[in-house]
């Protein structure tokens, strides 16, 4: 009977221990990064050894702003997954890294000299303390001979300047080693933070019918990275060639550094609905379709908010400053370095621009440039003035064939023949076919706006005054070339019954009558002057004041 009992205890045993859980932990490598406008998608791949039975899979070193619902486990053969989860190691890192180890000896020891150094003023301030009580020197005597008096004063003073010169130098070097405290104090802090943001793992469990390696792989949405779309635009001449050049700051503060990873950069939402999706009615307004006018005056200059959301739809990093904190719980009293937001429209049908050569970003929310692709564009050029607002002519390009190159909104830089023009916004959602792009002044020709005082009068009629102003715009063309240009200026628009505006000369220009606005459309020879006359008459009531000129606010010094 008792071997037969001790069979079973043994059987049972044996049967407990075949059925426990296989644990690992599993070290892996980022392999491709697709970053999203604000967030990205992180893949993982690494084989694998697992048991018969049940395997518990810890993949260690993951960022802690993992968007846990969105975790997939692939393995090529088959094992039936039990579970996927997050937990956070809040140990581990400090226990592995010698940095933190280093660290701490030392502010172990900048304490205990600290502590030293107090005792010691602590001890000379006590001898000082008893100086100043036991001032009565006479003691028993009935008098004190000079010669004493005299010595004990010089003791006194002798001694007191030796324990103040002490005890200063004592809290000297106590300043020092608070100083190196809190440098290692913000040290250790700045590590802790670092460490914590990849201190997640992804748990996977997995049961195997026999012992085999897999391979897996390991797919997940992150918060704390993203994109700005950048382009250079250069242009040698006026030959008809402008060169594109495609590219991206990418920044990177996920906790993980990407090194050699591959790279796509992608405009979707990483956040897309599982449910199928409903057409909304499609609606045209001033909004969405601009006049001619307003497209190739318009400058879209983006307004910044705050990061207050896990993933905002239609937002685009701007790399002046970087993102705060890691997203969750873990550094929420952190304040970090933080990447401004700006919101951006971006065709609803979304794009995906592999990058053909391995990148490494680390994780430290700085931008990094990565080339997306570059384009030749056919682009004709031609001039635009506006002499009311600005004394110079600007050269223009108007491009076409952008549409096809499925460009989003971002700053560019403008290069002409060498040299640097400036920066402007390429705003590809407010433009038609045509593209109008800046390339800065051009000093080759002339244009001046002058008022004609001669023709220029104010004259009392009755109740009433007529003020009469005539302008007088000259253009010169001192290119080699013809000068093919845009010429604008205006006549004001009154919007009350008793104040009339009378045309009285526009020199053969194109009249906007809602805006005022007159245009000419210039084809100048090399070296050719042409003149326009501007002259326009206000009428009004004699007892009202009109202000014709505008005025602008600028900076200056006050004294």
């Amino acid at each position: 009977m008792k071997s037969v009992l001790l069979f079973t205890i043994f059987f049972w045993n044996a049967h407990l221990f075949a059925q426990k859980d296989f644990e690992q932990s599993i070290a892996t490598k980022i392999k491709e990064v697709t970053v999203f406008i604000t967030g990205g998608e992180v893949k993982r791949t690494t084989p694998v050894s697992v048991k018969k039975g049940r395997n518990i899979l810890t993949y260690t070193g993951i960022s802690t702003v993992v968007d846990q619902k969105s975790i997939q486990f692939i393995a090529d053969k088959s094992v039936t997954m039990v579970s996927v989860s997050t937990a956070i190691d809040y140990l581990k890192f400090t226990d592995d890294n010698p940095i933190f180890k280093a660290i701490n000896d030392s502010l172990r020891m900048y304490h205990e000299s600290k502590q030293n150094f107090q005792d010691e003023v602590n001890a000379y301030q006590s001898e000082l303390q008893l100086i100043k009580t036991n001032m009565n020197i006479k003691g028993n005597q009935a008098t004190l001979l000079a010669s004493e008096l005299k010595a004990m004063a010089d003791y006194h003073l002798k001694r007191t300047m030796e324990l103040n010169k002490i005890i200063s130098s004592y809290k000297g070097k106590q300043k020092k080693v608070q100083t190196r405290i809190h440098a290692l104090s913000s040290q250790l802090q700045e590590l802790n933070y670092k460490e914590q943001t990849h201190s997640n793992q992804i748990v996977v469990i997995v049961d195997s019918k026999s012992d085999r390696t897999i391979n897996t792989e390991l797919k997940y949405v992150i918060s704390n990275c993203g994109w700005q779309a950048n382009y250079d635009l250069s242009a040698q001449d006026v030959s008809g060639i402008i060169n594109l050049k495609y590219k991206a700051k990418v920044f990177n503060n996920t906790g993980n550094d990407w090194e050699e990873v591959k790279l796509t950069l992608s405009s979707s939402n990483p956040n897309l609905s599982a449910s199928a999706p409903i057409l909304d009615a499609w609606f045209l307004n001033n909004r969405t379709v601009s006049s001619a006018f307003a497209k190739r005056k318009a400058v879209i200059v983006p307004q910044n908010r705050g990061y207050d959301q896990w993933y905002s739809n239609a937002s685009v990093p701007q790399m002046s400053q970087n993102l705060s904190g890691v997203g969750g719980k873990l550094g929420a009293d952190k304040v970090g370095d933080a990447v401004k937001i700006t919101s951006i429209e971006v065709p609803q049908l979304s794009s995906e621009f592999p990058i053909k050569i391995p990148y490494s970003i680390p994780s430290n929310s700085k931008p990094y440039l990565v080339a997306i692709d570059a384009f030749d564009l056919p682009a004709t050029f031609s001039h635009k003035a506006v002499p009311k607002l600005d004394k110079d002519a600007f050269l223009m390009a108007n491009i076409v064939g952008w549409e096809k190159l499925n460009l989003i909104p971002g700053p560019s830089n403008v290069y002409y023949q060498g040299v640097y023009v400036g920066e402007s916004y390429l705003n590809t959602c407010n433009v038609d076919d045509t593209l109008s792009l800046s390339f800065g002044r051009d000093n080759k020709v002339v244009v001046e706006k002058k008022l004609m005082e001669e023709f220029s009068n104010t004259k009392m009629i009755g109740a009433n005054k007529k003020d009469t102003y005539t302008y007088e715009i000259i253009v010169k063309n001192n290119m080699g070339t013809t000068l093919n240009m845009d010429l604008f200026d205006q006549i004001p628009i009154s919007q009350e019954s008793d104040i009339t505006v009378s045309v009285n000369e526009i020199s053969s220009a194109f009249q906007n009558e809602d805006t005022g606005i007159l245009s000419w459309k210039l084809a100048l020879q090399p070296g050719q002057q042409q003149v326009y006359k501007v002259s326009f008459t206000i009428k009004y009531p004699k007892n009202r004041n009109i202000t014709v000129k505008k005025y602008r606010t600028i900076s200056a010094p006050s004294f």
